[in-house]
């Protein structure tokens, strides 16, 4: 009787095995199925790879703009410093003295042209309401030609870039 029951299910497993399904075998949907898995693994293989090739660039053309984003503007600058080397080595004499300032004036209203350019701006001070933003009070005075909390005197420029504070301008403060 147990033999006839095994002879039964082995029967009924090759019925199964053999069985159709949409006009194919198991076999043959199960061959099917399996192509399509390769398919789609190949495709994120594919994919997988593209986007770690993307990475890899990006994160170089990273690198190379922040290794050469000061470029422009040195080159903006070299003619500065060309002009002062120029100044160093001219000859000098008591008659000279006023055509130096005159040209090292030429020079510094280029280089802050060139700072202008690329968003650098001089803080405004001198008679302008304190700002513990953008100016840094060293002294205080007490002068009645200014209102109170009027910057009186300008000790060192400040700056910024753009929006953002470079340099904090020291400033004297009225009381």
């Amino acid at each position: 009787m147990e033999e006839n029951k095994e002879e039964v299910l082995n029967e009924e497993v090759q019925d199964v095995e053999t069985e159709v399904v949409d006009g194919k075998s198991l076999e043959e949907e199960l061959a099917t199925l399996q192509g399509e898995v390769d398919k789609w693994k190949t495709d994120y293989y594919k994919v997988f790879a593209d986007m770690e090739n993307l990475k890899r660039r990006l994160q170089k053309e990273h690198q190379d703009s922040l290794k050469f984003m000061m470029q422009k503007f040195i080159e903006e600058l070299l003619p500065v410093v060309d002009n002062f080397e120029r100044s160093i080595q001219a000859e000098t004499s008591v008659e000279n003295v006023e055509t130096f300032l005159k040209g090292y004036q030429m020079i510094f209203d280029q280089f802050m042209s060139i700072l202008s350019k690329n968003g650098v701006e001089v803080i405004p001070a001198q008679g302008e309401e304190f700002d513990p933003n953008v100016h840094q009070a060293v002294m205080m005075a007490n002068d009645e030609n200014f209102g109170k909390n009027i910057v009186v005197e300008e000790l060192q420029k400040g700056y910024k870039l753009k929006d953002r504070v470079i340099r904090a301008s020291l400033v004297k403060v009225n009381e």
